[in-house]
C-alpha cells in the first residue's frame, strides 16, 4: 500500500472540505459579489448567469447540473444524439470516445450512450460558465485571450490550454483544474463538479493510465462520485444490504423507497473508493435509518482489494475517510460522496442546476 495521495495540508485533501463555520452557499448568491457590476454582467442572459453561479458555486463546494433525458425514440433519438456527438466529440480525448462507441444501435443503448454524452455535455458547459465568469471578473486585462463574441468550444479550449476531456484507468472523469463525476438513472444525465482553479491542475486525485501491475495503482486514491437513482426504479436484491440495515418499521411502500436511498449510498461510496460492484455491497454501511449525510472509512486489505473500516479494522492498514450526502432531487434519490479530512464534512453548494438537454445542445453547437 503507498501513502495517500495528498497530505492534511495539501491543497487537493481540503478541496472537499468545509471549515466549522462555512455553510451551503446557494447558487442564488450573485457572482459578481465580489467585483463591481458592469455592463458585462448585465448582457449575461438569465440562462448564462444561471451557469456563472453554478460554475463560481463550484469553488466552494461540490455542484449537482443535471438534464432529463429527452423523450425521444427511433429515429429521432438517433439525431438527437448525433447533433449532441458532433459537438462534444472536439471536448473528449480517444478514450472517452472509445466509451461512448461501445454502445450498440437499439433504443435502449441509443438511450444510454446519449445520457453519456449529454452528462459530458453538462461538464463543458460549466467549464464554459467558468471561462466566461473568469474573463468577465478580469475585464479588460484579458482581452487579447478572450474568446469570440458568442465563443465556441475550441476558443474556449485554447484559452483554457485544454487538450479535452480524458479518463483514469477506472473510467473516471479527469478534466484539468475540476474534480468531476457522472451519474445515469435512466431518466436523467448527472454531472457533480468541483473547481480547483489552475493551483488544482496538478494536484490529481486519479491515478492516471497506469497499467494495473503499476506501483501507483496499489495507492488508494478515493475521487469525488455521485450517484443518482430514480424512484421508479425497484432496489436491489435484500443481500445487497447488511442484516442490520432493512430493519427499521416501516410500510412496505417506504421499505422500497429507504432500500433504495441505501442503494444510493452504497453506490457513490463505492465509486468514490473505486471499487465500483467489485466489492460486496452488503459491507458498505449506508447509515442510520433516514440518514441524509455521514462518513464511512475504507482500509486497504492489501494489493487487490479494500473494505469498509468498522472498528476491528487493524490501526497499522491504511485507511481513507469518505464523506456523503444525499441531495434533494426530484423524483431521484441523488448521492455525493468524495474524501474529507476525519473532522470536517462534505460540502456540496445548494440544490442541482436543472438543465434542459435542448438548451445545452444549442450553447454548445
Amino acid at each position: 500500500m503507498g501513502k495517500a495521495v495528498t497530505d492534511g495540508c495539501s491543497p487537493a485533501r481540503s478541496l472537499f472540505h468545509s471549515s466549522p463555520e462555512q455553510g451551503s452557499a446557494p447558487l442564488a448568491a450573485s457572482p459578481a459579489a465580489s467585483t463591481q457590476p458592469s455592463d458585462a454582467w448585465a448582457q449575461a442572459s438569465a440562462a448564462d448567469l444561471r451557469w456563472i453561479w453554478a460554475a463560481q458555486a463550484a469553488k466552494r463546494g461540490v455542484i449537482i447540473v443535471y438534464s432529463p433525458l429527452p423523450r425521444l425514440e427511433g429515429q429521432a433519438l438517433h439525431h438527437w444524439c448525433t447533433r449532441l456527438e458532433d459537438v462534444v466529440v472536439p471536448w473528449l480525448s480517444p478514450l472517452q470516445l472509445n466509451h461512448l462507441q461501445c454502445f450498440g444501435s437499439s433504443d435502449a443503448a441509443l438511450k444510454a450512450r446519449c445520457s453519456r454524452l449529454l452528462a459530458r455535455a453538462l461538464l463543458i458547459r460549466l467549464v464554459m460558465a467558468a471561462t466566461h465568469a473568469s474573463i468577465i471578473t478580469r475585464g479588460t486585462a484579458d482581452a487579447a485571450q478572450r474568446p469570440r463574441q458568442h465563443p465556441g468550444m475550441d476558443s474556449h479550449m485554447e484559452w483554457l490550454s485544454l487538450n479535452g476531456l480524458d479518463m483514469d484507468y477506472l473510467g473516471r472523469p479527469v478534466m484539468p483544474g475540476w474534480r468531476a463525476a457522472f451519474s445515469h438513472s435512466g431518466q436523467a444525465a448527472f454531472c457533480a463538479a468541483f473547481h480547483l482553479g489552475h493551483e488544482g491542475e496538478n494536484q490529481s486525485c486519479h491515478q492516471g493510465h497506469d497499467t494495473p501491475d503499476s506501483e501507483a495503482l496499489q495507492e488508494f486514491r478515493p475521487c469525488l462520485a455521485v450517484d443518482a437513482e430514480s424512484l421508479f426504479n425497484p432496489p436491489p436484491a435484500p443481500r445487497a444490504y447488511s442484516s442490520k440495515e432493512l430493519t427499521a418499521p416501516l410500510a412496505k411502500e417506504s421499505r422500497i423507497r429507504d432500500a433504495l436511498r441505501r442503494w444510493t449510498i452504497k453506490e457513490a461510496l463505492l465509486k468514490s473508493a473505486g471499487l465500483g460492484l467489485s466489492r460486496d455491497p452488503a459491507l458498505v454501511h449506508s447509515g442510520f435509518s433516514g440518514q441524509r449525510r455521514g462518513r464511512a472509512q475504507f482500509c486497504h486489505e492489501g494489493s487487490t482489494s479494500f473494505t469498509l473500516g468498522d472498528g476491528s479494522v487493524r490501526q497499522s492498514e491504511p485507511c481513507r475517510y469518505i464523506g456523503w450526502q444525499l441531495v434533494p432531487c426530484a423524483e431521484h434519490w441523488l448521492c455525493v460522496a468524495a474524501p474529507v479530512l476525519p473532522d470536517r464534512p462534505l460540502l456540496v453548494t445548494g440544490r442541482p442546476l436543472r438543465a434542459h438537454w435542448s438548451g445545452v445542445l444549442n450553447t454548445l453547437g
